[in-house]
Formats: C-alpha cells, sequence, structure tokens
C-alpha cells in the first residue's frame, strides 16, 4: 500500500488574513468558517500564523497597551506568531508529526515553491480516526494526569493548574474514580478575567469543581486502541480521553500530542 504523504490529508482550502487588519475580522472568519487558525499573508507569500489562543492570549494581557483597547484597533502583525515552519507536501505523515511535536506548534504551512495548503494536529487526528492499526492507549498516553476533587475550590483548581502547568483536570468522585474534566474553556465565560482569560467573579461565589466540569467524562480503557479514541475524539470534538484501568482508576490521559505519537509509532 502506497505511504501516505502530507498532500493527502493536508487543508487546500486557506483561511487568509494581511498583517494589518483588526484582529476583529480575523475573529469573525474563525466563528463563521469553524477553523482555529489563519494564515497571515503579505503579496501573497506566507509571514505569520494567527490562532484563537493567540487572540486571546493577547487580549488577556494587563499591559496598557492592550487593556480596553477595541479590538477592531489591534492589527493582526502585533498578535500573530511570526516563526512560520513549512513541510514539503512529499512529506510523509510521521515526519510531519515530528515537526509538530519538536516545535510544539499546532500547524505546519504546506509549500515547494507555491502555497500548497496546510496541515495541523486535527488533520492528522482525523486521519488516524480512519486507520484500524493495533496501537494501544497505554503505548502512546501520557501517564501524567492532573488531578482535583469535585468539592474542591475553583480557587484550588486554578491553582492546581497554574502549579501543574496544566489546561486541563480531570475531577475525582470520592474513592478517586474520575467523574468529569475542567479546561480552560471552562473556566473562560463572562467578562472579568484574570490573565489567562478566567473568570475572576468565580473566585467570588463559593463555587466548586462539580459546578463547572464536564460530564459526562469520556474514557478509554488502558489496552483499548489508540485509533479508537482519534474517532472518539473527532466524533465528540474533543481534545483529549482519559485512560483508565480495568478497576476504572485514572491511569493516563490520550491528547492530540499522543495522536501523533501514534502516527509516528505506525511509520515505523
Amino acid at each position: 500500500m502506497t505511504e501516505m504523504r502530507v498532500r493527502d490529508i493536508m487543508s487546500t482550502q486557506v483561511y487568509a488574513v494581511t498583517p494589518g487588519e483588526p484582529i476583529s475580522r480575523a475573529r469573525n472568519l474563525m466563528f463563521r468558517h469553524k477553523i482555529s487558525r489563519l494564515l497571515v499573508l503579505m503579496h501573497d507569500e506566507p509571514v505569520g500564523m494567527l490562532t484563537k489562543a493567540d487572540i486571546a492570549c493577547r487580549l488577556n494581557q494587563a499591559e496598557p497597551q492592550w487593556r480596553r483597547r477595541p479590538i477592531d484597533q489591534i492589527p493582526v502583525q502585533l498578535v500573530m506568531t511570526k516563526s512560520l515552519i513549512g513541510i514539503y507536501p512529499d512529506a510523509t505523515l510521521p515526519q510531519a508529526c515530528e515537526l509538530l511535536l519538536e516545535n510544539d506548534i499546532g500547524g505546519l504551512v504546506v509549500r515547494d515553491g507555491g502555497l500548497h495548503g496546510i496541515i495541523t494536529k486535527w488533520d492528522m487526528i482525523m486521519h488516524l480516526s480512519k486507520q484500524s492499526a493495533e496501537i494501544r492507549a497505554g503505548e502512546v498516553m501520557s501517564d501524567f494526569v492532573a488531578v482535583v476533587h469535585r468539592q474542591h475550590s475553583i480557587g484550588h483548581v486554578i491553582q492546581t493548574m497554574d502549579t501543574e502547568d496544566v489546561d486541563r483536570v480531570v475531577v475525582l468522585e470520592y474513592g478517586g474514580k474520575p467523574i468529569g474534566m475542567i479546561s480552560n474553556s471552562n473556566l473562560t465565560f463572562g467578562c472579568a478575567s484574570d490573565s489567562r482569560g478566567r473568570n475572576e467573579k468565580l473566585l467570588e461565589v463559593p463555587v466548586v469543581a462539580e459546578d463547572i466540569m464536564s460530564t459526562p467524562l469520556i474514557t478509554i480503557p488502558h489496552d483499548g486502541f489508540a485509533t479508537d479514541a482519534a474517532r472518539i475524539m473527532v466524533e465528540e470534538l474533543i481534545n483529549s480521553i482519559v485512560v483508565v484501568d480495568a478497576g476504572g482508576d485514572v491511569v493516563g490521559i490520550l491528547n492530540q500530542e499522543s495522536m501523533l505519537q501514534a502516527i509516528i509509532v505506525m511509520g515505523e
């Protein structure tokens, strides 16, 4: 069977903005087309990438130049990531996965003289979801999982996420069984927010972890297949799945990076 190449799964429909356009237009493009990143072009040449995370991070900074500045007065060039990493359309998928992992980025520009498209972590997960390779969850999962108890305060949840430098925690029931998950998106609602865009008002009322967690929690057995996890991610539009042992206890987590690792293992 012919080995899959970047050109086979990349996104050829590329949405772009220019450096001088306001990020309000960029954000509207993302919402309208349900995408999380835009290519930044100048004279038809890629000069940067703009993601939802870039916008959120900048708008939540406390420096004077950002506070209370209308979103339609902030140009894309002040927010975009300027260091673009490219890949050839004939590169293999494991090569693309290694580039994404090594550089801790979500997407690569596909070019060979001209612009061909973009390939992202999500493109990789969608590809993996269609495969049947018997790679176990335990082979590629991250075995570190930050956890909190269902009755822990939101302050404790935020402190745990900051201390462990993670963007999500698993919520445990009495007895240590997992019942939910809290990510930055669970904490990001309302107008008043901290430096990470998380609602300060959550700290002013007696709200606990179980009040804002996402539930029911989706899990996969330690001996389950990574390809099945990828299918669940695509169907549920989620970025991670908790891995449990035969007794239902948490032993790891499958995230986007785990899925890339699974593709690398498939290519060995």
